[in-house]
C-alpha cells in the first residue's frame, strides 16, 4: 500500500521553498500556464526560481481546456521532454492538464495555484473535458503532485468567484464521501479521508463567510487561509486517502450532467454547479440537519440554491441533464441506486423549499 498525502508549501513566501524542494530533482523547468495565471504570479515567481537556480527550458501556456489534445500537445514539445520537472501555473484546468502530461512523460511535477477553487493541486485524478467543453472522464494517476507551492497573497488577489465557487467544491466532498461510504467496511487510509472530511463542511460553515468577506480585500487574514488550505488541502487529502469509490457522489455527477448545456460551461464555475448537487443529495438521502445548514449558509454567500440560479427554468424537463447524470461513473458505488425519478424529486423538492424560504 502507498499512500502520498499532499506535500505543500503554504503563505506570502511560498515561493522561498522552490529551491529547497524541486531542487532535489534538478534544475531544468518547464513552466506550463493558464494566461491569466501567468500574468497574476510571474513577477514573484520567475524571481524565486532564479534565486532556485532554475533554467526555464520552456515556458508555454496550456490551452484553453483540459483535453487529452492539449494534453498532447505537451506531451510532444522537445523542450518539455528535456526537462528535469515541470510546474503547473494555474487553476484546476491547467493543472489537470499538466497531471495527465507528467504521468505520461514520468517527469515530477509541481503545482502553482493562483486561484483557490478545487483541490487539483495536490490529488491524483484529471477531470479531463472535450475541447467543446463537456466533461469527458476522470483519469486516475499513480501519485499526485510532489509538492504545491500555495502563495496566498496571489490567491488573495485573484478573482473573489474564484474562491467563492471553491466552497461550494469543498462542501460537497464531505456531503458525498459520507454519502457513497456509508455502510462499507474501510480500510484504515479510507476512515482517515472519511472522518478528514469533515473539514470540508462545518469549519467552512462557521468561518466561510468571513473568510470571504475578508477576501474582498486582497488581505490574507487567518480566516482566509484556513478556507484556503480547506478547500485545496483537507479536499485533496480525502481524495487521495478514500480513493475511487467515495470521492465523488450525486453532486459531481450531477455537475457532469450539467455540462452538457453550453451556458454552464461558458457562464457557471466547477464548484457553483457542484454545490447544487450537494443540497440534492442532501434532500435526496433525507439528511434535514445537514441540508438545513447548507442551504442557510448558501443563501448568505449566494451560492445556487434553485435551477434558475443556474440558467435553467424550473419546469425544464433536464432530460440531456439526468441522462448523463444517472449513468456516471460516480453513481457506480453509492449506498443505493440513484434513478432520474430520484433525482427529479430532490430537484422539485428543492424549488419548493426556496419557495417557503
Amino acid at each position: 500500500m502507498n499512500t502520498y498525502l499532499p506535500h505543500f508549501s503554504c503563505g506570502v513566501d511560498a515561493y522561498e521553498s522552490i529551491g529547497p524542494v524541486a531542487g532535489l530533482y534538478g534544475k531544468k523547468c518547464a513552466l506550463i500556464y493558464g494566461e491569466k495565471a501567468w500574468a497574476a504570479c510571474n513577477e514573484e515567481l520567475l524571481p524565486a526560481l532564479e534565486k532556485a537556480g532554475m533554467t526555464i527550458v520552456e515556458s508555454v501556456c496550456y490551452g484553453h481546456e483540459a483535453s487529452f489534445e492539449n494534453v498532447e500537445k505537451i506531451v510532444s514539445n522537445p523542450n518539455i521532454q528535456n526537462a528535469d520537472m515541470l510546474f503547473a501555473i494555474g487553476g484546476g484546468k491547467c493543472i489537470d492538464t499538466v497531471k495527465c502530461t507528467a504521468e505520461q512523460l514520468a517527469k515530477p511535477l509541481f503545482t502553482v495555484p493562483t486561484i483557490s477553487s478545487t483541490c487539483a493541486a495536490v490529488t491524483k485524478i484529471s477531470v479531463m473535458y472535450e475541447e467543446s467543453g463537456v466533461f469527458k472522464e476522470v483519469v486516475n494517476l499513480s501519485k499526485p503532485p510532489v509538492h504545491a507551492f500555495i502563495h496566498t497573497g496571489i490567491i488573495a488577489k485573484s478573482p473573489d468567484i474564484y474562491l467563492w465557487a471553491g466552497v461550494g467544491d469543498t462542501l460537497a466532498k464531505y456531503i458525498e464521501c459520507t454519502f457513497s461510504a456509508r455502510g462499507d467496511v474501510l480500510t484504515f487510509e479510507q476512515e482517515f479521508g472519511v472522518n478528514t472530511s469533515r473539514m470540508c463542511f462545518y469549519p467552512i460553515i462557521e468561518t466561510g463567510a468571513k473568510a470571504l468577506e475578508a477576501k474582498k480585500t486582497g488581505e490574507v487574514s487567518f480566516e482566509l487561509e484556513k478556507l484556503i488550505l480547506n478547500i485545496i488541502i483537507s479536499t485533496g487529502t480525502v481524495s487521495i486517502t478514500v480513493g475511487e469509490n467515495y470521492n465523488s457522489a450525486l453532486a459531481h455527477a450531477m455537475n457532469y450532467g450539467f455540462s452538457c448545456r453550453p451556458h454552464i460551461e461558458k457562464n457557471h464555475l466547477h464548484g457553483e454547479v457542484v454545490s447544487y448537487g450537494a443540497l440534492l443529495q442532501l434532500l435526496m438521502d433525507n439528511q434535514k440537519e445537514d441540508f438545513e445548514l447548507a442551504y442557510k449558509f448558501h443563501k448568505e454567500i449566494k451560492l445556487p440554491t434553485k435551477l434558475a440560479d443556474l440558467e435553467i427554468a424550473a419546469d425544464d424537463p433536464m432530460e440531456d441533464i439526468l441522462a448523463i447524470t444517472v449513468v456516471n461513473k460516480e453513481l457506480e458505488h453509492v449506498p443505493y441506486k440513484v434513478t432520474a425519478e430520484m433525482i427529479k424529486k430532490a430537484i422539485a423538492d428543492l424549488e419548493e423549499y426556496n419557495r417557503l424560504h
